[in-house]
This record gives C-alpha cells, structure tokens and sequence, in this order.
C-alpha cells in the first residue's frame, strides 16, 4: 500500500476504522525494572536455541546470577560446560578437552540479554523500548513482548527481545537477533529470586592438568 492511499484512508473514517493507539512499553518496562533492582540473585533452568546460517543448536542447564556482575552457567547438554565469573574474572571451563579460558570480565564482556539481569544497566537509559509485533512462537497468554533497540548502534546485535511476565515484571525469555539474522534465544523456568545464594557457586579453580587457553579473539 503506498503513502498516498494511507493518507486518503486516515483522512477518511467511513472507509476505514480509527487505529488503535499503540501499547506503551512503559509500564512494564518500570515493573520490569523495579523488580531486578530489589533482585539480588537469581537461579533458573535455561534452555538455549543457537540459530544461524550454520543451522541450528540446542542446549540446556541451570545458572545462577548475582549482584554485582556475577554469573555461573552450568551447561548439562549438549555437552557438559561451565562458564562462571566472579565479578572480576570470567572463566570457560570446558572438561570433556580439559581446557579452560580465562579473562578480565567487565560489564562489556557480559551478554547484552544478561547485564541488565546481574544490574550492569538500565534498559531505558541504553535501549529504545516498544511492545513487539507479534513473533511466531513467541510469548503466551499473560506475557508481553517487548522490542529493544540500542541506542547506540553496535555490530554485537541488532536488537533484543524480551518475554515479560506481566503481573512480576520477570523476563521469561530473551532472545539476542545478530546482524546476520541469526538467533540467540534463552527461555527460564524455575525461576528463584533472592535465595542468597553462596558466593562459592562464582569461584573456579581449574583441576589439575588442566590447560589455560587466552580467550579467543574477536573479529
């Protein structure tokens, strides 16, 4: 439909219906906000769709999240991996090759989906926020989907989107669309919140034998 026929419908009521005035973000956004500032931890089951030009990928496990920027995913599936941080340092422990990679960590170095969890950021401050047209199999009944779009343009991704719980505020899923079209998308369940988790589940000493790798580089 061209620009002029959508002017002489808008500029017509008895041939087309008013629209709707579009959903604001904004108080779920705040809802969503509140609800990670008084979160001081978090622990779930994660469940990871990889999806690019390369095909697809599947995963799964449990992580743990902590204020200030702490984090420990345990992958169970498809192999067993463990990627944890103490704030400081990011360690990538992977047991089947005996290896590990070791990194200085800082709010950069975390996932876009994942700082806002840990309070590395304020969604609002760093994104343009809109409710998401619909997304096949995405969302369900008493959810909202929401649209970030950086503020400042980044090669990293394009945008996220969050699945809101809209009574709590608690993000349900988020998923990651790179530049390339590509998907990053996690899904939580069994979400715990403030369970004063123990700081031992964010220390990593690698076992014997093991090999430290630098981090690999980006592009």
């Amino acid at each position: 439909m061209n620009r002029l026929l959508v002017l002489a419908l808008l500029a017509a009521p008895s041939l087309a219906p008013a629209a709707e005035p579009a959903q604001s973000a904004a108080p779920i956004v705040a809802k969503m906000q509140k609800y990670y500032d008084a979160t001081k931890d978090l622990h779930a089951h994660f469940d990871q769709q990889l999806q690019s030009a390369m095909g697809k990928k599947k995963a799964s496990g449990e992580v743990w999240l902590k204020k200030p920027g702490k984090m420990r995913w345990d992958y169970a599936k498809p192999e067993k991996k463990l990627m944890v941080s103490d704030g400081k340092t990011l360690w990538v422990y992977e047991p089947e090759d005996e290896q590990a990679f070791k990194q200085d960590m800082s709010a950069s170095t975390l996932p876009a989906q994942v700082s806002f969890l840990v309070g590395e950021s304020k969604l609002e401050k760093e994104f343009d926020i809109t409710v998401s047209e619909p997304l096949p199999g995405v969302g369900g009944a008493g959810e909202i989907v929401l649209k970030l779009a950086p503020k400042t343009p980044t090669s990293a991704y394009n945008h996220l989107v969050f699945v809101v719980d809209e009574k709590t505020g608690q993000v349900k899923e988020t998923i990651i669309f790179d530049q390339t079209g590509g998907q990053n998308r996690l899904t939580f369940t069994g979400l715990e919140q403030n369970k004063n988790v123990d700081e031992g589940k964010f220390r990593f000493s690698p076992p014997a034998g093991t090999k430290i790798l630098a981090p690999p580089k980006g592009p």
